[in-house]
């Protein structure tokens, strides 16, 4: 199948089960069930025949045709090929109540899988499980493409949508070319109605939750408007990823740091905080059912639940985080041509392993920050706005966060944090949050790294940093001495009016800019700063800089 162009969406959309015939449930039951075993089928051929199949430029991909001609005969065939009467695993003859159509579904979805397996494997410190070797009764969902499924509405008194699937469980022992239908109600709400006018519906995978509840997910190809080409100022928005703060963001343009917004989302720490020590009571009266020979399974039962309660919570404060930071960058895109760099938080999991001597709460407020979930989805949701997310030409990019929130965006120089929200500068004496002085650190690490952001200096455009990138990282202890030519003189070190935002000279491939924070959102889902510190000429007043520290838990200035 090619490749097709454009963002996809998923939309789940429950089963009405309960108004189903008992014939129509025990028939989707037997097509699931089929479709795993040929599934698990393909997985267990691809892993003994895995070293034949590699192919591509890192061996991380499956080559579909030397899987057909070890698993799919061919008698019919072109002119001038030649035909396959026999194959080494002939799944056509082992599971004969399937179409071919189908067959190629199950073949591209255990593909999938597998090289999905393929990329966790060349991932640093990963050791995933094998597809075929995991042991699992969870049924395995194909996906099911448009030819062979209808999504109607019937004005029925039953259900008003109906998912009119293909079934060939009998048609194709007969030998019958017209097959079998099966109509399966859904219950659609007024959100997936809107969701089905986004775009085209594509392809569904019909599948079973922990619960047993029977859901459809629908793959929808959305419409992408172009973008007007309307020439804006260039601007970039960093943003800094954090715990109790959910997230700051700062707007910087080739003048100065135009403004800092925080989202916060209080509650959200005290529900899982909760959650958490609901499952510590838990775990603590299984293991001492466990000493005293009781019967735990109530328990562990209970424990279940609510580990899925305490996801569901977390998913939903990231979306509504997403959800702002989306409306925040169209509102932004309408003055600036807006780019958007991310932290990458690469090997942070590492740093709270046991035996690191950070405690066990350290620990579980890592392991619970679901960092890349919200970096995917806000890329996500701004490739369905018409964005470029890839390539040398993205306008959104994820970049090394190592060191944005200890080094200076000032001078370079490495800061000290005597609060996790308060950072100061002994070089230069610049006193800011924390989290704001990574932000804007993330968004200089963009400027280095996209080339149509290299301008000319001077008043309106970015400075050019191409050789910013040759300077190492500073250590903690040793200052980096320079390797290359300073871009101002060693006299003029700080800000005048009417220069260009990216005008000195930083280590660690960081840019220097100026101040300036503006008002937050209304939403009451997302709590922000409303603050406001100067925007002119350099940095924000000692009192308003001091306001700041302690409204963010930092020590007042000196």
């Amino acid at each position: 199948m090619a490749r097709s162009r454009g963002t996809t969406i998923s939309v789940k959309v429950p089963i009405n089960w309960d108004i189903m015939t008992q014939r129509t449930q025990q028939r989707l039951r037997q097509i699931v069930g089929r479709d795993t075993r040929v599934i698990r089928a393909f997985l267990g051929i691809i892993e003994q025949h895995e070293n034949e199949l590699l192919t591509g430029r890192k061996n991380n991909r499956i080559h579909d045709g030397k899987l057909d001609k070890l698993t799919i005969t061919a008698i019919r065939v072109k002119a001038g090929n030649g035909q396959r009467i026999t194959v080494s695993h002939d799944i056509k003859q082992r599971f004969t109540r399937i179409s071919t159509n189908e067959l190629q579904e199950c073949r591209q979805t255990a593909v999938a899988l597998y090289e999905s397996y393929l990329a966790l494997k060349g991932k640093k410190r990963w050791s995933p499980s094998r597809p075929s070797k995991v042991n699992s009764t969870r049924r395995i969902p194909r996906w099911t493409f448009i030819q062979r499924f209808k999504l109607e509405q019937n004005s029925s008194s039953v259900s008003r949508w109906w998912l009119n699937l293909r079934d060939t469980l009998d048609s194709v022992p007969e030998g019958r070319v017209i097959h079998d239908r099966l109509s399966i109600p859904l219950k659609v709400s007024p959100f997936h109605i809107n969701q089905f006018q986004r775009g085209e519906v594509k392809a569904c995978q019909i599948f079973t939750d922990l619960s047993g509840k029977w859901w459809v997910n629908f793959a929808i190809r959305v419409a992408i408007s172009e973008i007007p080409s309307t020439i804006h100022p260039p601007a970039v928005l960093g943003i800094d990823l954090g715990i109790e703060k959910a997230a700051c963001t700062t707007l910087i343009t080739p003048m100065k740091v135009r403004e800092t917004r925080f989202f916060k989302q209080r509650n959200k720490l005290e529900v899982i905080k909760n959650y958490d020590r609901l499952v510590a009571d838990l775990q603590h009266e299984i293991s001492t059912r466990i000493n005293t020979t009781q019967n735990a399974d109530g328990v562990l039962q209970k424990i279940r639940q609510m580990r899925y309660k305490r996801e569901r919570v977390a998913r939903g404060y990231d979306r509504v985080l997403v959800r702002n930071l989306l409306d925040y960058i169209e509102e932004l895109s309408e003055k600036y041509t807006l780019y958007v760099a991310i932290g990458r938080l690469k090997n942070i999991r590492n740093t709270a392993r046991k035996g690191n001597f950070k405690g066990r709460e350290f620990r579980g407020m890592i392991h619970s920050w679901a960092f890349a979930r919200i970096s995917e989805s806000l890329k996500h949701g701004l490739a369905q706005k018409g964005w470029s997310v890839e390539g040398k030409d993205a306008r959104f990019r994820a970049v090394p966060e190592a060191w944005t929130s200890i080094m200076c965006w000032k001078c370079g120089s490495k800061g000290v944090r005597s609060k996790q929200n308060y950072f100061n500068c002994p070089s230069c004496g610049h006193k800011t949050n924390a989290d704001r002085n990574g932000a804007i650190n993330i968004a200089g690490r963009l400027i280095t790294l996209t080339k149509s952001l290299h301008n000319v200096r001077g008043l309106g455009k970015w400075e050019t940093s191409v050789q910013a990138g040759k300077y190492s990282r500073p250590k903690a202890r040793k200052k980096m001495p320079s390797q290359g030519k300073f871009l101002l003189s060693e006299e003029d070190e700080t800000s005048h009016l009417g220069e260009s935002a990216a005008v000195h000279f930083v280590q660690m491939d960081l840019i220097s800019f100026s101040d300036g924070i503006s008002e937050g959102d209304d939403d009451p889902a997302v709590e922000n700063t409303v603050e406001i510190l100067s925007v002119a000429r350099s940095d924000a007043p000692a009192l308003e800089q001091e306001k700041e520290a302690r409204s963010s838990g930092g020590i007042p200035s000196q």
